[in-house]
């Protein structure tokens, strides 16, 4: 069992290197040595749990998504709904250190998953999931009155998250137009007329 353990540590401290390179070098230019001088392993090592850089690429865009789905974990599930929608879908955004790097490798790993068709089943199953999850939040503000009950939650939960990943874009490639701020006004302002509340209280 510790053994398991260990292995699967190791697999996740290469995971967090090849995100850390592929951040400051890009997707093209990363290469097994440089994940390998990143994590502060032998490059045998790294082959040793990943057979390729594709292999290892696979791996590293489920790790951004379970890394995501962990710190959306940690989020007590409280109303009032929309308070809890804006918490959620900002815990998306690029708007710290760690999320700016896993959301940066997110965009370089979307690139590939036009032409890799397991990175691409990686991120149908892993957009699916977050539309499920803000589907059902927002089935449950409309159980509860906050919603209005002729909204359709899972195209409403599409819509907000293709928005969400809009500002991601956004904000990681154009800077200055789309700077924190902005980025959570503009999310905050969507989820108000989602919930036709007009603003916070």
């Amino acid at each position: 069992m510790a053994r398991t353990a260990d292995h699967d540590e190791r697999r996740r401290q290469v995971a967090d290197a090849l995100l850390r390179t592929v951040a400051r070098r890009g997707l093209a230019r990363t290469t097994l040595v440089d994940v390998a001088e990143e994590a502060g392993v032998s490059v045998g090592l790294v082959q040793r749990y990943f057979r390729s850089k594709t292999d290892l690429l696979r791996f590293g865009v489920d790790h951004v998504y379970r890394r995501g789905a962990d710190r959306l974990a940690g989020i007590e599930l409280a109303p009032p709904l929309r308070d809890l929608m804006l918490k959620v879908t900002e815990t998306l955004l690029p708007l710290d250190d760690d999320r700016r790097t896993e959301l940066a490798v997110w965009l370089e790993f979307i690139a590939a998953s036009l032409t890799d068709p397991e990175m691409a089943r990686i991120h149908r199953e892993a957009t699916r999931k977050i539309v499920d999850g803000l589907a059902d939040g927002l089935r449950g503000a409309q159980e509860r009155g906050e919603l209005r009950a002729d909204l359709d939650p899972r195209a409403e939960a599409a819509a907000l998250t293709a928005f969400v990943d809009g500002l991601t874009l956004h904000h990681l490639a154009t800077g200055e137009e789309f700077e924190a701020e902005a980025v959570r006004a503009a999310l905050a302002g969507y989820i108000d007329r989602l919930f036709g509340t007009g603003g916070r209280e």
